[in-house]
């Protein structure tokens, strides 16, 4: 439960003792955009049974009635209005405020993280809100200018070439030396700069020689393709030849392995 309310309310939204590496002028900013939202914004929904005036009035959200008696929740700043407790929650995440404090926008309820994001973008990297002119964004999120770092090594990225690895920026010699997968044909990684073909979970260079079928050669990108055991093909055709060919390989190998040495 106390995981669930630092993710609502975020205590670096409001409280600049937990944004240590603010300059003088963002802890400005921060303290107005907090004294703000507390004036404007805040409230709590508190429940409480529907009392006899409001006897089927319509929940907020769903519109279904309600009926005297039934326990309803009331927002403080909203006026004569209820919901049903399971209907008061974030506009955004949809997760419960029934009891807890709440920020409004234009009649609508939201958790405190996510009305402070209506009207500020949120680092991905720190979580913290960006008060600076700059941002960097990138794959729909945004960064501190400074924050926008490899994964790995912290080198700063920002118009450097990157690539996206479980949300965050990785830089192309990380990415290639810990996270490129092995190309099923040659065996080399295949790297950022590197253009990449997949089939049922397996990986290629997208070049014409090693994504290709694997008895006839001919290239495959674009083209109607099956796969058996890791190997590409054309045709059905040409993965029957395969079949045949390694089988009479495999015979090959097993008689020469059988067969008698001369100086025995």
């Amino acid at each position: 439960r106390a995981r669930a309310l630092l993710q609502q309310l975020p205590p670096q939204d409001c409280d600049e003792r937990y944004c240590p590496d603010l300059s003088e002028e963002e802890r400005r900013q921060l303290r107005a955009f907090s004294a703000q939202r507390r004036r404007e914004a805040l409230g709590q929904g508190l429940t409480r049974p529907v009392p006899a005036p409001c006897h089927g009035c319509p929940c907020r959200k769903c519109g279904r009635r309600l009926n005297k008696g039934d326990p309803g929740v009331s927002a403080s700043g909203l006026g004569d209005q209820f919901w049903h407790p399971s209907c008061f929650s974030c506009h955004s995440c949809h997760q419960p405020l029934v009891d807890l404090i709440y920020f409004q926008r234009d009649g609508r309820i939201y958790c405190g993280r996510h009305h402070a994001e209506l009207w500020r973008p949120r680092c991905a990297s720190c979580d913290q809100l960006i008060f600076v002119e700059e941002c960097v964004e990138a794959e729909g999120q945004r960064w501190h200018p400074e924050h926008f770092c490899c994964l790995e090594c912290d080198e700063p990225l920002r118009g450097q070439r990157y690539v996206m690895r479980s949300g965050r920026p990785c830089c192309r010699h990380c990415f290639d030396s810990l996270f490129a997968e092995p190309c099923q044909a040659c065996g080399d990684p295949i790297g950022a700069d590197s253009e990449e073909a997949t089939h049922q979970g397996l990986h290629w260079h997208a070049r014409a020689s090693c994504f290709c079928c694997s008895l006839c050669r001919k290239p495959l990108r674009g083209q109607p393709l099956t796969c058996h055991h890791g190997q590409l093909f054309c045709s059905e055709t040409c993965s029957l030849g395969w079949d045949s060919s390694s089988t009479a390989s495999d015979s090959s190998d097993s008689a020469f392995a059988s067969a008698p040495s001369p100086h025995s």
